[in-house]
């Protein structure tokens, strides 16, 4: 039997945990029995009993202390419960951590990876639904990644400390229990192959010719792909579905050339539109293509706060039928 997502980053901590001594988990409720709120640290503190610490709630305090583990030489990983609670760490991350990469002249060292339960889908309200990408991305020595079901965890996790820059990672939690790989992904009609440097984007297709390219990251691959089932199925339309591990700095030029053979590309994001990672692939998409024929459209939630209810959430969040829909009229309106 595959593995879940959740297990499949379980196994990642317990592998880096047994590897490397410098890796040091940080957070809230992280030690066992308890494993922190959704059992990514489950049986870690048993393993390294003296590399796991459970904090106070203080999360900008713990991300403080674990930059100054970081200059010291360790490999902090640090557990925020929800990534609305980013917020609170906006100062040790952005005005601290990521500046002492290059402060001093020369480059150094800091092994810094912040890892978050991001996004909606669950009815968990306005203070632990949203998406908070956007608000990290363009920082110098930041690099902003996030869990997708085509990326193995270890080797992104591996990816991060190869840049020796802080690094956050947005895990979607509505895919913790889903399959590694998508298991059923045949069944759904499609199959899927990594491409670009360090496998970085994932791209889901039937294997026909796209009538659309869909971009998205990771926490909408499995909504994208459903989406692309019912065009496929209803309606006779195509798509190839491309879905990047790592969101900035990314390189759009990896898969440039397959999008210059599909003149029309939808971005899907989950987050709110106004300085975000789908404005940005679109801003690079712009540069490369001049002026050549193109229809390019940027799908993103309604700008509102996110409401508890799970039938209101549906309504502000992205959801399956307005990406079917964009995809429609993107092809009827040809």
């Amino acid at each position: 039997m595959s593995e879940s997502i959740l297990e499949n980053l379980n196994r990642t901590m317990k592998k880096l945990m047994a590897t490397d001594e410098k890796i040091i988990l940080i957070g809230e409720d992280i030690a066992d029995p308890y494993g922190g709120a959704f059992k990514v640290f489950k049986g870690l503190s048993v393993q390294a009993p003296d590399r796991v610490i459970s904090t106070p709630i203080s999360e900008e305090g713990f991300t403080n202390m674990a930059a100054g583990m970081a200059i010291r030489g360790y490999k902090p990983i640090v557990d925020l419960m929800f990534s609305d609670f980013m917020a609170l760490i906006f100062d040790p991350l952005v005005n601290f951590a990521s500046k002492c990469v290059s402060i001093s002249g020369a480059r150094k060292k800091i092994n810094l990876i912040v890892r978050c339960a991001n996004g909606g889908y669950r009815g968990y309200g306005p203070t632990h639904s949203q998406s908070m990408q956007k608000y990290f991305m363009g920082i110098p020595n930041l690099s902003v990644y996030e869990m997708t079901p085509f990326h193995d965890s270890y080797e992104v996790f591996m990816r991060m400390l190869r840049e020796n820059i802080p690094c956050v990672f947005f895990e979607e939690k509505s895919l913790y229990s889903g399959k590694m790989y998508m298991e059923n992904i045949r069944e759904q009609l499609f199959t899927y192959e990594l491409k670009g440097k360090e496998d970085n984007w994932a791209a889901v297709s039937s294997g026909a010719a796209a009538d659309v390219a869909v971009i998205c990251h990771g926490g909408l691959a499995e909504m994208c792909i459903q989406a692309a089932k019912y065009l496929l199925i209803e309606h006779e339309i195509e798509t190839c579905i491309y879905i990047p591990s790592k969101l900035y700095p990314s390189d759009i030029g990896d898969i440039y050339q397959e999008l210059r053979a599909v003149s029309r590309i939808l971005i899907v994001e989950e987050g709110t539109r106004g300085a975000t990672w789908g404005g940005e692939m679109m801003a690079d998409i712009y540069c490369r293509y001049g002026k050549e024929d193109l229809d390019i459209h940027l799908l993103s939630s309604v700008p509102a706060i996110i409401p508890a209810s799970c039938r209101y959430e549906n309504t502000v969040l992205m959801n399956e039928e307005k990406i079917v829909a964009a995809v429609a009229d993107m092809v009827s309106g040809s």
